[in-house]
C-alpha cells in the first residue's frame, strides 16, 4: 500500500507545481506588459489556476500524513521539520504574493471567487507602477529553497 501512497504523494506534488507554474510564469511576464489587457488575462490566468493548486496541495499533505502513519515516522524528526517548512513557506509566499494580489485588483478582475465583482479597473498609471513595483525573485527563491528542503528532508531523512 506504501508505494501507492508514494505514487499518489508524488502525482500530487507534480500536480501542485504544474499549476503553480501559471502563478509564477505569471509572475516573470508581468514586467513586460504594458498592455492592462495582457495584465488582467495574465492574473485571471494565475488566479484561476489557483485553485488546482490548492486542491494539489491538499492532496500532498493527505498523501505525506497517510504514509507518516504507515511507515510510523512521526516518531522522527525530519518529517515534523518538514511540515513546519511547509507551513512557513506557504505563509511567506503569501505574504510576498501581495503586491501580485494588489496587480489583480488594479487591473479589474475579481479574487478567487470569481462570483464576487470585479473590482473597478485602475488607471494605466497606477497599474503600470503596481506591475513595475512588483519582483517575481524574492518569492521564487523562497519556493525553490523549500521545495529543496523538502525533497532533501524526504530522501535523507536526516534526522
Amino acid at each position: 500500500m506504501y508505494r501507492w501512497w508514494l505514487f499518489a504523494h508524488l502525482a500530487s506534488v507534480v500536480g501542485f507545481l504544474l499549476a503553480h507554474g501559471f502563478s509564477v510564469t505569471m509572475g516573470f511576464r508581468l514586467r513586460g506588459q504594458k498592455s492592462p489587457e495582457a495584465i488582467r488575462s495574465l492574473t485571471e490566468l494565475s488566479r484561476d489556476a489557483g485553485g488546482f493548486t490548492y486542491v494539489f496541495l491538499l492532496l500532498v499533505l493527505i498523501t505525506g500524513v497517510a504514509m507518516g502513519w504507515q511507515l510510523n515516522w512521526w516518531r522522527f524528526l525530519w518529517i515534523w521539520v518538514a511540515i513546519v517548512v511547509l507551513v512557513l513557506t506557504i505563509g511567506l509566499m503569501n505574504a510576498l504574493a501581495r503586491p501580485y494580489h494588489t496587480i489583480r485588483a488594479a487591473a479589474g478582475v475579481p479574487g478567487g471567487n470569481r462570483r464576487s465583482p470585479a473590482p473597478p479597473a485602475a488607471p494605466l498609471g497606477p497599474l503600470l507602477e503596481a506591475v513595475a513595483r512588483a519582483n517575481p525573485w524574492p518569492i521564487s527563491i523562497v519556493g525553490i529553497v523549500a521545495l529543496l528542503l523538502l525533497l532533501w528532508l524526504m530522501i535523507v531523512k536526516p534526522f
